[in-house]
């Protein structure tokens, strides 16, 4: 049940009054607690029965203080149980117990997860705007980073093993676990372990483990396919069960399971989150879990006004247009963005220009991994439609291709390459043929 706010001042509060700055953050916040925020607007996302719960106007107002000092949920608790200046902005009253990190939580969680949050942020984007913070030179930059996932990676035979168990789980549930022990060879899917305990340094062990789950877990899969009205909870677990039981492994003509070389792509990496995925941000730092879009806007680009989440395998700049839509939808136009050479999608900086939106994006250096010429040692003209290498030849190519932002490749003839002082610097070819310059 929503919980109640208590204004009720006591004589330790009058004495507070004035001691506060009305420039200060503490002040300004107050204000504004008090002019807009109320627990009728939150009143959908609690019980009308039950334990009163804390205020969620104190738990919102938690939010945005956190939000603007860094604290974390330990130490909000903290602040708004012994700081005088945090009771104040809260609106809360002196001997105000504090907020427990546990509710904190809670609350974020039911008001991220609903309509309410979405629209108390939009509210909050449009009184930004009100009182400047997005103005004229407000900075909108699009980037990405990555998220570490909560849960641990896991093996091929960990991931099967741990499937069944989790369908077997389900059938259990809707009393079908008899026709499963027909089904199964092996018989310690009810022990509590991660994994069938064998000697791991064997590899003939290794691979006839492989070979028993794998035509375990699908023997499973197809029994249940044939029952009729299944449950979309386990229809799910099996549709996950077939998926990593055969991610990894090749099914020989004689019926035979080996393992493949490599990853699979958009390989599941835990059946406990079969949302994670592998992913690097460079080549150099790589990550198991997710990848985050956003946009920023506001004064120094402070506030984010779009976010997406995916698998940590998704290329930069996927959800490019979507976080547009998303940054309009919550009520802020973007006049100019700012990223990195992953968002140089031009059919997408061409649709968002006849918008009104332009770009400031960097463009990606020319680079040859061989250590020869780069095709910024070529003389392009766009408009001319050619290319002259560094030892002056050249060559025509098609300009209506490069407007349309098509991919055109320049060719230089051998004849000309053979006898050239430079041609070590452009090309290893052995025919020096087939030297290239591709346009963007």
């Amino acid at each position: 049940m929503i919980g109640k706010a208590d204004r009720q001042m006591s004589f330790s509060d009058y004495w507070l009054l004035g001691k506060i700055s009305e420039v200060s953050y503490y002040h300004r916040l107050r204000t504004w607690v008090f002019n807009n925020l109320n627990e009728e607007m939150f009143q959908p996302l609690f019980s009308y029965y039950g334990r009163e719960s804390i205020s969620p106007v104190y738990t919102f107002t938690a939010m945005l203080i956190q939000f603007e000092k860094g604290y974390s949920d330990r130490e909000m608790e903290e602040e708004s149980r012994f700081d005088d200046r945090i009771k104040y902005a809260l609106t809360a009253p002196r001997d105000f117990d504090g907020i427990d990190a546990v509710t904190l939580c809670d609350h974020r969680k039911r008001l991220f997860n609903s309509e309410i949050g979405k629209e108390i942020f939009i509210k909050t984007i449009s009184q930004a705007k009100e009182v400047g913070l997005f103005n004229k030179d407000n900075l909108h930059i699009i980037d990405s980073f990555m998220i570490w996932g909560s849960c641990a990676r896991q093996d091929t035979y960990t991931m099967i093993y741990q499937g069944i168990k989790m369908v077997l789980r389900f059938m259990k549930f809707y009393e079908m676990e008899d026709a499963s022990k027909k089904i199964l060879k092996r018989t310690d899917y009810e022990e509590n372990i991660k994994k069938p305990k064998i000697a791991w340094e064997n590899e003939k062990e290794k691979a006839k483990l492989l070979e028993e789950l794998v035509k375990d877990a699908l023997s499973l899969v197809e029994n249940i396919k044939t029952k009729k009205d299944i449950k979309d909870d386990l229809k799910k677990a099996i549709e996950l069960l077939e998926r990593i039981a055969l991610q990894d492994v090749e099914i020989t003509n004689d019926g035979h399971v080996k393992m493949i070389k490599g990853t699979a792509k958009d390989r599941i990496i835990s059946v406990v989150d079969d949302e994670m995925r592998h992913g690097r941000k460079t080549s150099s730092k790589l990550s198991d879990g997710y990848k985050a879009e956003i946009i920023t806007g506001g004064e120094k680009g402070s506030v984010v006004v779009g976010i997406e989440v995916d698998g940590a395998n998704i290329a930069d700049g996927e959800h490019m247009s979507d976080l547009i839509e998303q940054s309009r939808r919550n009520g802020v136009d973007i006049d100019k963005l700012y990223g990195d050479c992953a968002y140089s999608d031009f059919e997408e900086i061409e649709k968002r220009k006849e918008e009104g939106t332009d770009f400031c994006i960097r463009v990606p250096e020319a680079t040859n991994p061989s250590g020869g010429f780069s095709k910024e040692e070529f003389k392009i003209d766009l408009e001319k439609g050619t290319v002259e290498c560094p030892n002056g030849h050249i060559k025509q190519f098609d300009t209506e291709k490069t407007q349309k932002h098509e991919q055109v490749t320049v060719k230089f003839r051998a004849e000309e390459c053979n006898d050239c002082p430079l041609k070590d610097q452009c090309t290893k070819s052995k025919k020096r043929e087939n030297n290239k310059y591709t346009s963007i």
